[in-house]
């Protein structure tokens, strides 16, 4: 049997000795907390690590150029990048941009010169495009899009390869560190306005937080042992935007809003 949202849920209730909810959808106070609650801890928990079970790789759709070259629209691109790209639609954080090599043939279809089977990361910018979705369009699925505007991506790279965090809804395709972290985070958020006492409330989701804590540091450290840790030489422009632990391609965590009485994490 399938595990559904409302499973992970009655975890994280048990972890704070909350009543089991039969869904989500049944009202009562520990379900209308949780569906408040749930799709946010979600989305920061997939962008706190590079989850190896949520690892996306995507040629994305170029939607401008500023030479017009290869795009006819150049307004949208920002200055003082070159193109913009669609976001990928269950795209929860962008790890890096690579671009496709373009490899030098002889006759018999051999190399002409050594080449890596990659690019190195490009520099990028996650912004806002003035691209209005249609209302009847299914814009309200994906993250950042809205009838006044479109997420992108800008860079300077052509035929941009994105790799990036995607959402992955169904628990039993998550890995066992997420899901533990998940559930402490969840519970962390459900404890204060579930607890008549608030200060016991205080201190669940303290010590709540702390094991999403150690869960999330525990898969950070075990993704990146899984990947290619070698990195021959870190480009400033990753290294100014990088908040302390790195993934193997040079590129930050972002930082899990843990609350005002935990701090945050990196």
């Amino acid at each position: 049997m399938p595990t559904l949202p409302d499973d992970i849920v009655n975890e994280a209730l048990d972890e704070i000795g909350v009543a089991d909810i039969g869904d989500m959808q049944q009202g009562g106070k520990a379900a209308n907390v949780a569906r408040r609650v749930y799709d946010t801890v979600l989305r920061g928990m997939h962008a706190a690590a590079p989850w190896n079970f949520a690892r996306r790789q995507q040629q994305v759709t170029m939607l401008g150029d500023v030479s017009g070259q290869y795009h006819t629209n150049r307004s949208v691109v920002p200055v003082p990048w070159s193109y913009v790209y669609d976001w990928p639609v269950d795209c929860v954080h962008v790890r890096y941009v690579l671009g496709l090599n373009a490899y030098a043939l002889d006759e018999a279809g051999r190399p002409l010169y050594a080449a890596p089977p990659w690019n190195r990361p490009a520099p990028f910018l996650v912004t806002s495009l003035p691209l209005p979705n249609p209302i009847e369009s299914s814009w309200d699925t994906i993250e950042g899009h809205s009838p006044e505007e479109t997420r992108g991506i800008a860079t300077n790279q052509l035929g941009a390869v994105v790799i990036y965090t995607g959402l992955v809804q169904y628990p039993d395709a998550w890995d066992p560190l997420f899901r533990r972290a998940f559930v402490a985070a969840l519970a962390a958020r459900l404890a204060l306005p579930l607890s008549e006492d608030k200060r016991i409330g205080v201190a669940l989701r303290s010590a709540q937080l702390e094991v999403a804590r150690e869960a999330l540091i525990e898969a950070r450290v075990r993704d990146g042992n899984e990947g290619w840790t070698v990195v021959d030489h870190t480009p400033d422009w990753i290294r100014a935007r990088t908040t302390g632990g790195v993934n193997w391609f040079g590129g930050p965590w972002m930082p899990y809003q843990w609350g005002e009485d935990a701090g945050g994490i990196y």
